[in-house]
């Protein structure tokens, strides 16, 4: 490493001092390189008193790092006799020039004074004890905050709302499955329901076809009497040829060549079937009246005899010397009248149908009476009659 010589015009306690020959017969001092400002032989270019000669520098060595003076080309030559520059001391102007003799100093600044400011308090003396300015006393907590309190409060909130909720649902849950079940039972049920109503419905309307096609033609009964009194106020007519006796209705006929009949008077019927089972205990015949009028006399008469035969009748007068005959005939077979049998007809319209124990005897037509009261009669030819007659039904047509 190269060293430099010391600049012996170097001041280390100030400025330097003024050249005394600037402006001198010496002339100015030289600016070229090497040249000795206070050279005494200006005009001696030949004569050099510095020993040292012109500076130049070092050249760059080889394998030797590029640092220091001389290894960088733009690094500039170096002058020892430059004179350093002063250090400026503390309080000393930034804008002082320590180049310029006639420049500005730096100035001190007067400290404000406000004279209303409280003088400070005089310094203890030395060993005096100086107690530390008493503390605000310290609150002792009594408690809980009131924030810490509203936050519990609302988390106490929060956990009760999640459990009801949670209760809640739960119980929704169950209703809904309850529900759910319920509801899938009760589509079952309506399901089955509606299967049977449908096969109730099919079955009554194959009855109805059935039973409209067959006696008694009708399932809409209409009354239905066992004839032990009077206890179903169908006004059966007591007296006595007409009386309530034994649990069953006796008509009786004690003249010959005539025949009594007894009517319910509270009756009155258009289109039906009406049936009643009957016994013959003595007398010739036995049977029924039907579209009547038992005060006048007038009404359809069906009669059976003993020996088989049987006839249709129709009643305008008391006195029966207007009485018409609509039909007369025989049984295929001839009765037991003295057993319990059913005598019946189906009137609808003028269509007027007779049955001998539910098998039909003979169908008139006749438009004498479209309704009326119903009622059984007996028959006395040639000896007293009586007739036993029980469980009168008769269902409506339509």
């Amino acid at each position: 490493m190269s060293q430099y010589p010391p600049n012996p015009n170097n001041n280390p306690y100030g400025q330097n001092p003024p050249d005394p020959n600037q402006g001198t017969a010496y002339g100015s001092p030289p600016s070229g390189p090497g040249q000795n400002p206070y050279n005494p032989y200006p005009n001696n270019p030949g004569t050099n008193p510095n020993p040292y000669g012109p500076y130049s520098p070092n050249p760059t060595q080889p394998n030797s790092p590029s640092t220091g003076p001389g290894s960088n080309p733009d690094y500039g030559s170096y002058n020892p006799y430059a004179p350093n520059p002063p250090t400026p001391g503390p309080g000393t102007n930034p804008n002082y020039n320590p180049y310029d003799p006639y420049g500005q100093t730096a100035q001190e600044t007067a400290p404000s004074y406000n004279p209303y400011q409280a003088p400070a308090p005089p310094a203890p003396p030395p060993g005096t004890f100086q107690p530390a300015p008493s503390q605000p006393p310290v609150k002792p907590r009594g408690g809980l905050s009131m924030r810490v309190i509203i936050l519990a409060a609302v988390a106490l909130i929060l956990v009760i709302g999640g459990i009801v909720f949670g209760l809640v649902a739960y119980k929704n849950g169950q209703n809904a499955n309850a529900n759910a079940t319920a509801t899938a039972q009760a589509n079952v049920n309506a399901t089955a329901t509606a299967q049977a109503n449908a096969t109730a419905t099919a079955n009554a309307a194959l009855t109805a076809t059935a039973i409209a096609s067959t006696y008694p033609f009708s399932a809409n009964q209409v009354l239905n009497d066992p004839l032990s009194d009077n206890s179903k106020n169908n006004g059966w007519e007591t007296s006595q040829f007409c009386k309530f006796q034994g649990s069953a209705y006796h008509t009786v006929d004690p003249q010959t060549n005539t025949f009594t009949s007894c009517s319910a008077v509270k009756t009155d019927y258009t289109n039906f079937t009406f049936e009643v089972e009957a016994s013959l205990v003595s007398g010739d015949g036995l049977g029924i009246v039907f579209r009547g009028d038992a005060a006048k006399t007038q009404f359809y008469r069906f009669v059976i005899y003993d020996d088989g035969s049987y006839g249709v009748y129709v009643y305008v007068d008391p006195t029966a010397g207007n009485t018409r005959t609509l039909k007369t005939g025989n049984l295929a077979q001839t009765p037991t009248l003295s057993n319990t049998n059913t005598i019946a007809v189906v009137a609808r319209g003028t269509t007027i149908t007779l049955y001998f124990n539910q098998t039909e005897v003979v169908t008139v037509t006749d438009s004498t009476y479209t309704h009326g009261q119903i009622g059984v009669a007996t028959t006395d030819l040639s000896k007293s009659a009586d007739a036993v007659f029980s469980n009168a039904k008769v269902w409506a047509l339509p």
